[in-house]
C-alpha cells in the first residue's frame, strides 16, 4: 500500500523525532510530507510508533492511503527533492 503521511509539529525536538521515524519507513517529498510504500502491517507499526511520539493536543499528523491505480495517476511539477534536511 501507499501512504502520504503528512504532519504539523510545532516543537521542534518532536518533530525532529517524527521526521526521523518516517525516514526509515518512507522517502520524503516534501519538507513535512513522506511518500511511503508499506505493507499492512508495517503501517500497523508505524502509527503504533507515531502515537506514542505525537502529542494530540499540539500536533497534527494525516495519513493518505493511495491505490496504486491514484499512485501511478499522480503528477509532479518540478525536481525532486534534493536536498537532505538535517533536523
Amino acid at each position: 500500500m501507499i501512504v502520504l503521511v503528512a504532519y504539523d509539529i510545532p516543537a521542534n525536538r518532536r518533530r525532529a523525532r517524527v521526521a526521523k521515524l518516517l525516514t526509515s519507513f518512507g522517502e520524503r517529498v516534501q519538507y513535512s510530507v513522506f511518500e511511503c510504500h508499506l505493507t499492512p502491517a508495517r503501517y500497523l507499526e508505524l502509527r503504533e510508533c507515531l502515537v506514542r511520539l505525537v502529542q494530540p493536543r499540539l500536533d497534527r499528523v494525516s495519513f493518505y492511503p493511495l491505490c496504486q491505480a491514484c499512485f501511478a495517476r499522480a503528477e509532479t511539477i518540478g525536481p525532486a527533492y534534493a536536498e537532505t534536511i538535517e533536523c
